[in-house]
C-alpha cells in the first residue's frame, strides 16, 4: 500500500521569527480508469480506498447501473491502473469523452452537462426522520475522528450514517472523491442508502448535490456551505440540506420534515 504521507522540510514562519522544520504532507496521486479495455479518465485522488473509488465514479456518471453490470475489477498498483470489465454501454462515449479528473475544488469536472445527469436521478420517496441530536452527531464526527486532516490539513471526509450510528467513512483529498467512494463502498456491500444520512466535511455544490442525488440518500449533512443552485436541486429532489453543522449550531435549508426538532424553548427577536 503507497503511504498517504510524506515528509518534507519546510519554513515555518511566526510573526518574525522562522525555522526549518519538518511538514507532514497528503498524498496526491492519479488513478487510471480503463472500462472494457477503454481509458476512461485519469483521477487525482488520495491512495487509498482507490477500487471503490473507481467503482462510485462508473455509476455516478451512468457506465454502471445493476450491481451485476460490473464482472471484474483489477487494480494494478505500480501502474496506477483499474481495470474493469463489465456489461458494454455503448451511448456512454456520447456523453463523456475521456478526460482528466482534479482534486481541485470546483474543478474536478471537466463538464458540467445537468441533462445527462438528471437522467440518472429520481426524487426521494424516503419518509425517514432522524433527530437533532442524530444531525448534530454525524456533523461532529468527522472532527473528532480523522487523525489525518489533524495531522496534514488536506483532505475531505464523509460518511455514512443509519438510526444514529456511523456504519463507515471514507476520506479524500477531492471532495468529489469522497462521495464517489461512498457510493462504491456500497456498492461492494450491496447496501440500499434509501433511508440513511450522508455526513460530509465540505460545500455543497449542485454537483455534490447530484452525487447524492445518485445514491438515494435523503438527509445530507455538511459543515460547509451550499450554493443556490444546489439548494434549488434539493427541493425539486426531495432532498433534506443541513450546512454549517458545527458544534451544536445547523442550518436546516431545505426538507425540514424529516428532521425532529425539539419544542422552542424561546423566541429569539420580535
Amino acid at each position: 500500500m503507497i503511504d498517504e504521507t510524506v515528509v518534507l522540510p519546510i519554513i515555518k514562519v511566526m510573526g518574525r521569527d522562522h525555522r526549518q522544520v519538518e511538514d507532514t504532507i497528503v498524498r496526491e496521486i492519479p488513478m487510471t480508469l480503463y472500462f472494457n479495455k477503454e481509458e476512461i479518465v485519469t483521477i487525482l485522488c488520495s491512495p487509498n480506498q482507490v477500487k471503490e473509488l473507481m467503482i462510485g465514479f462508473l455509476i455516478s456518471e451512468g457506465f454502471v447501473r445493476e450491481r451485476d453490470d460490473i464482472y471484474t475489477i483489477g487494480h494494478h498498483c505500480e501502474q496506477n491502473v483499474i481495470r474493469v470489465e463489465g456489461k458494454p454501454r455503448p451511448a456512454q462515449k456520447e456523453a463523456m469523452n475521456r478526460r482528466v479528473m482534479s482534486a481541485c475544488c470546483g474543478k474536478s469536472r471537466a463538464s458540467f452537462n445537468f441533462e445527462n445527469d438528471a437522467s440518472l436521478v429520481k426524487a426521494q420517496k424516503s419518509t425517514v426522520k432522524i433527530s437533532l441530536a442524530q444531525a448534530v452527531y454525524y456533523a461532529n464526527y468527522l472532527d473528532k475522528n480523522s487523525s489525518l486532516f489533524k495531522e496534514t490539513g488536506g483532505i475531505h471526509n464523509g460518511g455514512v450514517g443509519h438510526s444514529g450510528e456511523v456504519l463507515y467513512t471514507c476520506y479524500d483529498i477531492g471532495r468529489h472523491n469522497v462521495l464517489d467512494k461512498i457510493l462504491g463502498r456500497a456498492y461492494l456491500l450491496n447496501q440500499d442508502l434509501s433511508d440513511h444520512v450522508l455526513f460530509f466535511s465540505g460545500r455543497v455544490s449542485s454537483e455534490i448535490l447530484l452525487k447524492v442525488a445518485k445514491m438515494n440518500i435523503p438527509i445530507l449533512v455538511a459543515r460547509s456551505a451550499p450554493t443556490d443552485l444546489a439548494l434549488a436541486l434539493a427541493e425539486d429532489l426531495n432532498i433534506t440540506v443541513i450546512g454549517f453543522a458545527r458544534g451544536d449550531k445547523l442550518n436546516i435549508y431545505t426538507c425540514p420534515e424529516r428532521i425532529d426538532l425539539p419544542p422552542v424553548l424561546s423566541v429569539v427577536g420580535n
